[in-house]
């Protein structure tokens, strides 16, 4: 495992908690702003690759639906599971895709050549 560059004195900082969901830096409300460990780096990724699929896929989904309009009743009981396939898709997807991208992101971040520059 990597160690610490030399340069971090407490890393992370002391009274570091976890940032509030979206976790998005933002500097005119709050200046300075990191993920430190990797279980932080992991979930925000996760979180916001959950949230793009879902819309995605849903987005999809509703323009799978509206190519429909005008087809009779009985094939709309069986496009109601459109919808929900594709939520369940695009969960799979996102939950395999945001958690190797967390990963991959917080421990090449965690390196001490490639250290995240922190807003100050």
């Amino acid at each position: 495992m990597a160690s610490k560059p030399s340069d971090c004195v407490n890393y992370p900082p002391d009274g570091y908690h976890s940032p509030p969901f979206p976790s998005l830096c933002w500097p005119p409300q709050n200046p300075y702003c990191a993920l430190y460990t990797v279980r932080d780096s992991w979930r925000y990724t996760l979180l916001w690759t959950l949230i793009l699929y879902a819309l995605f896929h849903l987005g999809a989904a509703g323009i799978a639906l509206s190519m429909q309009i005008g087809k009779p009743r009985s094939v709309w009981k069986y496009l109601l599971a459109v919808p929900i396939i594709y939520a369940l898709v695009a969960g799979a997807e996102a939950l395999f895709t945001g958690s190797i991208v967390g990963l991959v992101y917080a421990t090449s971040y965690s390196t001490p050549e490639l250290s995240v520059l922190v807003l100050r």
